[in-house]
């Protein structure tokens, strides 16, 4: 008997070659809540009817579609590629096995996708939401002691149908097996840091409300801004250091580790200008230091982030 509950849903995507043109998805992700929404304008006329004390039937259309949604998941140690591509732009592959991806902010014209998500209604059919068009607007990883490292990105899309099939999931070997707090390291200017807890938040400063008339739908977004980078770490107060590369305005790097062996790891790197604060007492317990961060370009990292995968995927895109 098919299970009747959120047991049995599904992710998958794929990279379209047109914009908005919908493909079969075959890269399929576990993933932990989904937000998905299609929201339909209503217009609705200012006409003077005499005599009427309502709106009338015909004097209301529907007007502007709009479908944005975060997808939230774990970050499994094979088949993360893809969304890294989308997150990114930019990706260069190398190796025969394990393969290295190197993921730099890059051009976001070509990083559209086709996201096809599997909603079990209560008779227990799988029922098919097909969204195209869409592109990663934000996104967020993180690393807390104790708990599974997370993804969370936040996608806009152009249209949803929901008369495709349903796309067969399957799944890559270790597409299944996450990545633990156990897995992650943190180093700051070289040296390694006793973290807690670690975010870092991307945003592609996409322009997501273009608009023209002739169509509810919305243009493909384009990017209309600078994009950011930034986090916060937060660690035990040890000495004066981390806080004094606040307090002197010093940049340097961070390097975010997450490695389950030889073909298993992410590794981020990026130079970043710390953005506070000083320690607080709160309390009998031990001294926390949260610091604020955000990503820059230096004149030896004209890219700001890179991020470097190893995995056994050859071909994430």
């Amino acid at each position: 008997m098919a299970l009747k509950s959120g047991l049995n849903a599904q992710c998958g995507i794929k990279t379209e070659s047109t914009y908005g043109t919908a493909v079969t998805v075959d890269r399929f992700t576990p993933i932990i809540s989904e937000s998905m929404t299609e929201q339909i304008a209503r217009m609705e006329s200012a006409g003077i009817v005499p005599g009427a004390r309502v709106l009338r039937s015909p004097q209301w259309a529907p007007g502007d579609v709009e479908i944005s949604g975060e997808i939230g998941m774990e970050l499994y140690q094979q088949g993360a590629g893809l969304w890294f591509r989308h997150m990114f732009g930019g990706l260069a592959t190398s190796g025969s096995g394990p393969y290295t991806h190197t993921f730099t902010p890059g051009d976001m014209a070509d990083d559209h996708f086709t996201l096809q998500i599997g909603k079990p209604d209560v008779a227990g059919t799988v029922q098919p939401f097909t969204y195209s068009g869409c592109k990663i607007t934000e996104w967020e990883l993180a690393a807390k002691a104790g708990e599974l490292v997370t993804l969370g990105v936040s996608v806009s899309a152009q249209a949803l149908v929901t008369g495709t099939a349903l796309a067969t999931a399957s799944y890559a070997t270790g597409n299944a097996t996450p990545f633990t707090f156990k897995h992650a390291s943190v180093t700051v200017a070289g040296s390694a840091a006793n973290v807690k807890e670690i975010s870092l938040k991307g945003s592609n400063q996409l322009a997501t409300d273009r608009r023209f008339i002739g169509s509810a739908l919305i243009a493909e977004p384009l990017e209309a801004e600078l994009r950011t980078y930034e986090g916060e770490a937060t660690m035990e107060f040890e000495s004066l250091t981390q806080m004094n590369y606040f307090r002197n305005a010093t940049e340097n790097a961070l390097v975010l580790t997450i490695t389950a062996g030889a073909s298993a790891s992410v590794t981020i790197t990026t130079n970043v200008r710390w953005d506070g604060s000083t320690p607080e007492v709160d309390g009998r317990g031990v001294v926390e230091l949260k610091a604020p961060f955000k990503c820059t370009a230096s004149s030896t990292d004209a890219s700001a982030i890179t991020a470097v995968m190893v995995n056994s995927d050859s071909t994430p895109t």
